[in-house]
């Protein structure tokens, strides 16, 4: 059984261009997360996933570069691309993250995967854990179903067609560990407001040990410094479309 971290990215974000690739420290904010993503021990891949527009060519020479996988997919139906990087990488299940969230915590990767195989959901997510630091672990037969059935092309955001339809089993990892459970805190990058937050994180975490400091070191870094937080505190985070059935199932 094949389990691999799939990291959505495209560059074609309009609030802040190119973020994934921008520097933190001297090195691209992308780095950063998949050299955090590598201290997972479950998973047995990472693949980078993203679009086939030429826009994207610069996401394919990095993924090169970093030795991680790629795959170039449908542009807007990123359920569909995720089916078609499984499907060409045999990946049975599916560790979803997005290239805009670089604390994405591997610690909670392989908690979830362990959950997500002990009560053989379809799908599976954290609760608890701040914003932008916790994934989801989806079945390949699900993420096919769901695009059997989905009536939408944009599913930028699709979490809703696995856990709004009974067709499918859905677990959620209870996260009550005090000193990482903060889900108001956000810590995704949507906006240069939320670079600057991650930013200063970087600097104010990183030692010259290389050393890769953790969610309990991030949480506490902003509890003891709430200027930190407020940072960011007014961004609101966008919402996608609604979920879309096909009328005749």
């Amino acid at each position: 059984m094949n389990t691999s971290i799939l990291i959505t990215a495209r560059l074609k974000s309009t609030r802040l261009k190119k973020k994934v690739l921008k520097p933190i420290l001297g090195r691209p904010m992308l780095s950063h997360m998949v050299e955090r993503l590598r201290l997972a021990k479950k998973p047995d891949n990472i693949i980078l996933i993203t679009s086939t527009v030429t826009q994207d060519d610069e996401l394919e020479a990095y993924a090169k570069e970093e030795g991680i996988d790629c795959f170039r997919g449908d542009p807007d139906d990123v359920l569909v691309r995720m089916r078609d990087a499984a499907n060409v990488f045999d990946v049975d299940t599916v560790i979803s993250c997005t290239a805009d969230n670089p604390f994405v915590d591997p610690i909670y990767i392989d908690k979830l995967i362990d959950f997500h195989t002990l009560h053989k959901n379809d799908f599976s997510k954290c609760d608890g854990l701040p914003f932008g630091t916790f994934s989801y672990a989806i079945n390949r037969a699900a993420i096919q179903q769901a695009c059997d059935i989905k009536d939408e092309v944009d599913t930028e955001v699709w979490g809703g067609y696995f856990t709004d339809n009974k067709q499918f089993q859905c677990g959620t990892f209870i996260v009550d560990d005090p000193d990482v459970c903060w889900p108001n805190l956000r810590l995704t990058v949507d906006t240069e407001e939320d670079f600057s937050l991650v930013t200063n994180i970087f600097s104010r975490l990183s030692n010259n040990s290389k050393k890769i400091f953790g969610l309990k070191e991030i949480v506490k870094l902003c509890r003891d410094y709430p200027e930190l937080i407020a940072i960011n505190s007014h961004i609101e985070q966008k919402k996608g479309n609604p979920i879309k059935i096909k009328k005749s199932l």
